[in-house]
């Protein structure tokens, strides 16, 4: 996070958005190409404090459910920060 606020203007903004959980998920292809990736979910208030630690100020938090049959069954956090 200290290095999104680096390259930030001062005031600029953040927006990011990530998967809810503890879950890490492997996956060998992708796209029908060979991969070798970890997805890996987190604890909306572990960002949160990553980004007060960096600074940002956290303007905005969402959280929603998954579009069902279209997306990868987690819940979804998207966060608006702005550089301080």
């Amino acid at each position: 996070m200290r290095e999104l606020r680096r390259v930030l203007a001062p005031t600029g903004l953040l927006l990011i958005s990530f998967h809810v959980g503890e879950e890490i998920v492997h996956v060998d292809e992708l796209f029908g190409a060979p991969v070798n990736l970890d997805f890996r979910s987190h604890d909306p208030a572990d960002v949160v404090a990553a980004l007060h630690a960096a600074p940002f100020a956290v303007i905005e938090q969402v959280e929603r459910e998954p579009y069902e049959g279209v997306e990868y069954p987690s819940r979804r956090c998207y966060l608006l920060a702005r550089a301080t």
